[in-house]
């Protein structure tokens, strides 16, 4: 075999090497840009976390906490979730009117420290009993809020960008009533699609 032949058989494999290498890596590729579709697309459903809006807030919850009858909130905030505690961080001292109950499950030593956080006025529930209600209330993600009046859950929502989505939650509300009775409008439906 001559130089020659044996050069371009090496060229030959090298570019064979080359185009391998290229086909692995386009193939590794689409394998992650699937596996991170696949995986936002499983981005629960607000519908399917939590109670349903209109529904009476379960027995047991109730008969815990005990004061749901004028509006109260629950916020649910784990110890192990990242999300929880940037959000109760970025509350720092912010002062609700609103009565708010944080169920705070996880390690006592972890869901203390981060109960600790939280602002005062904000009552706090630690594991088991927020474990419990939690599991009552067919809550899964967090963090995660709950609007209940008069027994009834009448809101729900992901506090996924952190204290501005819980203060934003709260206070929306109370701008609904406001602007109920400036305008003299009786259905919050028709509050809402103003």
């Amino acid at each position: 075999m001559s130089a020659l032949a044996i050069a371009a058989l090496v060229l030959v494999c090298l570019w064979l090497g080359v185009l391998t290498l290229v086909v692995v890596l386009l193939v590794r590729q689409i394998g992650l840009l699937t596996v991170r579709l696949s995986v936002s697309s499983q981005v629960p459903s607000l519908d399917d976390d939590g109670p349903e809006v209109g529904s009476a807030v379960p027995e047991y919850v109730a008969s815990v906490l005990l004061d749901l009858e004028e509006r109260a909130y629950l916020v649910l905030i784990s110890s192990t979730c990242t999300p929880c505690w940037e959000l109760v961080a970025d509350l720092g001292e912010y002062r609700f009117e609103q009565k708010i109950v944080a169920l705070v499950p996880g390690r006592e030593e972890h869901a203390r420290e981060l109960a600790a956080l939280l602002p005062s006025g904000i009552r706090v529930v630690l594991d088991p009993e927020a474990s419990r209600l939690a599991e009552s209330l067919e809550l899964e993600s967090t963090p995660f809020a709950l609007e209940v009046q008069r027994g009834t859950v009448t809101r729900k929502a992901y506090l996924h960008e952190g204290a501005s989505d819980l203060i934003a939650f709260v206070e929306s509300a109370d701008a609904a009533k406001e602007l109920k009775g400036f305008v003299g409008i009786t259905d919050k439906e028709e509050i809402e699609g103003r």
